[in-house]
């Protein structure tokens, strides 16, 4: 009976770990950007892309920060399927899943954007970490996730479709119970999108679960 606790706690991971280790039953640590190159509208360029050790990412798991000059006010959109380049291996690169409004005037401005993982065996990126602005995907399986959430509401379930990416680029591709689950999001309406805490720890907690599982 002294053992009760810990054997309740181990039977509870156990629940939690099945369905994400079923989720990637062959894990492989090979995507990279590819696509079509994308340019900022004229006047506007990148001054420096990082991660972002805090932040309220509206439309993604984690959030970026991309600081942008210009010689006068300016604004472009960064295209869903927009990928940030990581510029160090063992950093995952990057994906804009839905439209992102960016601006800068003459004193440069710091644009918060959300986005998701793309390498679930790599780590997160960090404040430190650098990217470079890189081309707008031509991955089947991610732009398949782009048209089935181009007009849904993903902000309540930005951990199902961060899932859904990592089946696509370190698993088997996309099955039917995610695709479904992307289908039944709500319809987006004209409301501000719910952002949440970016919490680095549930992250890492989360990681760490699914090496234990397995399935790293």
């Amino acid at each position: 009976m002294r053992n009760l606790p810990a054997t309740l706690l181990l039977l509870a991971l156990a629940g939690l770990l099945l369905p994400t280790a079923c989720d990637f039953p062959f894990l492989t640590d090979d995507f990279e950007p590819s696509g079509t190159p994308f340019y900022l509208n004229p006047g506007l360029t990148v001054e420096l892309i990082t991660g972002k050790d805090q932040g309220f990412p509206a439309n993604g798991t984690y959030p970026m920060n991309v600081v942008l000059a210009a010689t006068a006010p300016a604004d472009d959109t960064l295209p869903a399927g927009l990928l940030f380049r990581t510029r160090r291996n063992q950093v995952q690169h990057m994906l804009v899943l839905k439209p992102h409004a960016v601006s800068a005037g003459p004193g440069g401005a710091a644009n918060e954007v959300g986005v998701f993982c793309c390498n679930e065996l790599r780590h997160i990126p960090r404040s430190g970490d650098t990217f470079d602005l890189g081309p707008v995907t031509d991955n089947a399986g991610l732009n398949e996730i782009i048209a089935l959430v181009r007009d849904k509401d993903i902000s309540g379930a930005v951990w199902t479709v961060q899932r859904a990416i990592w089946l696509v680029t370190d698993s088997t591709g996309l099955n039917g119970f995610y695709r479904d689950s992307l289908a039944a999001l709500p319809d987006e309406t004209d409301k501000p999108a719910r952002r949440h805490r970016y919490d680095r720890g549930r992250l890492e907690r989360e990681k760490a679960l699914r090496r234990q599982a397995g399935v790293r």
